[in-house]
């Protein structure tokens, strides 16, 4: 019996063994995608459709495509979201960083509230400049020009004696710059951005060509520099195992192998270089591909989840600078299956504490008081990170920059500059400082603002408003050029209203066409149109101001005095 039972034990295992080789695996089952793009504003969601008709309105030149992933919200965020996949800096909010605390080469593990919110391209196609990391990187000899790449790289390293020889012509940083487009089929300004973003405007050990042990060896790109271990020692060793032996080499054939990896291979903007949710192709519209989950996901040439929106700022401010921001530039902009109402950047803030904003700039002091000789009491080093605004506007410093007073997360309260906020869109701005008395001669003024309004933010009673002779009361526009004398003090001052250069008291495109011509000389320049031009406050009428005329006509940014 003991001799049967052995026996039958032996077949059950055996027979358990056998029927688990022959059952399909499902662990190894792989998940596949449809994907298509299809092109217009129209043929989005309509959470998109509402910011890119502003865009659009804006930019008339703008093509707009919707890549389709397939990919359901849910599935992206299991897959971005695991530790050491996504980073943020080390400095950045508490909030932003994972629980394991894992820190290499200055940066933390990201959080999954904070990667949701870089994932999410709706919280980036309401503003004209964050859209950038959706722009499709091509290279077109009709837009990209050597003096273009020269202003690009004006304020870094590259803007050098240096020369390179190749076949006996003499080559600037710029002209290397330009091949390297060539070769690759990218776009020079996104090369030029990726540059600068990868070792800094004044450029890091990995382009030195003197770092002890790989002397001679640069890595434009730090590509292979991956943040385990040295990162520089990573990226420098991959530059010596290909032969990267000088800025030329290193910069063109870079460029080559980023797009033949990343463009070329269907990861055709800053955003899809980052996320990689997208099949192996470039996709025209109409056409659709099958894409294996194997394939997603993993092949992301950055860790850093704001590298995409840095990007995108300084390819807009180079589009602006070459005044070509207005050609015809296409946007493949993703969408998902399944996605969320929103999702929200991570803050201890809420409304209760004030109105929120987005930070615009990075390394921004917290001042103890409204003026940059103050103490600093904290730095804000990251993009659209939140500070609860406690008043807006709430006083202007000697040099004409106004300042708001804030509590950021950690509970401090001090004060930033107002140029470095942007509403989260809950904020009635009720605080907005609407007209203020500059000297004795001179008022400015919001656009579009009626003569009642102007009158009552001044708290003037007894007054009389005229333009070319004609009294203006009540709601009517009281534009630029026009006169307030206050009949209590017997004063006489020119109102200037932001933004209106052609003195009709509205903000339209019209003023942007008399910012430009003005700046190309093509016409007089007077006291009152240059005051009205500046809307930036640089001290000067640029194409930077024609943009922020048109921003705030199409409703996507304020125009504050």
């Amino acid at each position: 019996m003991n001799k049967l039972k052995r026996l039958i034990n032996w077949l059950l295992i055996f027979s358990i063994i056998a029927s688990i080789i022959l059952l399909p695996n499902k662990s190894n089952a792989t998940n596949s995608y449809t994907q298509t793009i299809r092109s217009g504003i129209e043929a989005f969601p309509e959470s998109y459709r509402q910011y890119l008709r502003k865009i659009h309105d804006l930019h008339p030149n703008w093509t707009f495509d919707a890549y389709y992933t397939g990919i359901s919200w849910d599935k992206l965020v299991e897959k971005e979201t695991d530790c050491k996949h996504n980073r943020v800096i080390k400095t950045a909010n508490s909030l932003w960083k994972h629980s394991c605390n894992n820190i290499e080469s200055g940066y933390a593990c990201a959080s999954a509230d904070i990667t949701k919110y870089y994932m999410d391209p709706r919280n980036f196609i309401n503003d004209d400049v964050k859209i950038f990391q959706f722009l499709e990187i091509s290279f077109n000899a009709n837009i990209h020009t050597v003096g273009g790449i020269q202003t690009t790289i004006a304020k870094t390293f590259m803007n050098s004696d240096y020369r390179y020889i190749k076949d006996g012509v003499s080559m600037s940083y710029a002209d290397i710059i330009l091949e390297a487009a060539r070769q690759s089929n990218m776009s020079p300004y996104s090369i030029a951005t990726k540059i600068i973003q990868e070792v800094g405007s004044k450029g890091s050990d990995s382009v030195s060509g003197i770092y002890p042990g790989y002397e001679g060896y640069y890595n434009f790109y730090n590509y292979g520099a991956n943040d385990e271990g040295n990162a520089i020692v990573n990226g420098l060793e991959y530059a010596k195992n290909n032969g990267w032996n000088n800025p030329y080499t290193s910069i063109v054939e870079g460029a080559k192998l980023l797009a033949h990896s990343y463009t070329n291979a269907g990861q055709n903007t800053a955003y899809f270089y980052k996320w990689d949710v997208v099949g192996t192709k470039i996709l025209k519209a109409g056409e659709t591909q099958i894409v294996a989950e194997n394939k997603l996901f993993g092949h992301q040439y950055m860790t850093n989840v704001q590298d995409p929106t840095s990007q995108a700022k300084s390819t807009y401010s180079t589009y602006v600078k070459n005044n070509i921001l207005d050609e015809k530039l296409n946007f493949i902009i993703p969408v998902y299956d399944n996605m969320y109402t929103y999702s929200k950047l991570p803050t201890n803030l809420t409304t209760n504490d004030g109105d929120l904003y987005y930070m615009t700039g990075t390394d921004v002091r917290v001042r103890q008081n409204p003026s940059t000789s103050s103490t600093a009491l904290a730095t804000m080093t990251s993009l659209d990170e939140v500070v609860a605004v406690l008043e807006r506007y709430t006083s202007t410093d000697s040099t004409g920059r106004q300042w708001d007073k804030v509590k950021i997360s950690s509970g401090i309260v001090g004060y930033i500059a107002s140029q470095y906020l942007s509403p989260c869109g809950n904020t009635s701005n009720n605080n907005r400082v609407k007209a203020q008395i500059i000297n004795d001669t001179t008022i400015k003024a919001i656009p579009n603002i009626s003569v009642q309004e102007l009158v009552t933010s001044l708290n003037i009673t007894n007054y009389e408003i005229t333009k070319d002779g004609v009294i203006k009361t009540g709601e009517e526009l009281a534009g630029t050029g026009a006169k307030l004398k206050d009949k209590t003090t017997n004063k006489e001052y020119t109102i200037i209203s932001i933004g209106d250069l052609n003195g009709d008291g509205r903000l339209t495109p019209a003023d942007s066409t008399v910012a430009l011509r003005s700046y190309a000389g093509l016409n007089q320049v007077t006291n009152e149109v240059g005051l009205a031009g500046d809307v930036n406050k640089d001290g000067r009428i640029t194409p930077a101001d024609s943009t922020v005329i048109l921003r705030a006509y199409a409703g996507l940014t304020n125009i504050n005095i």
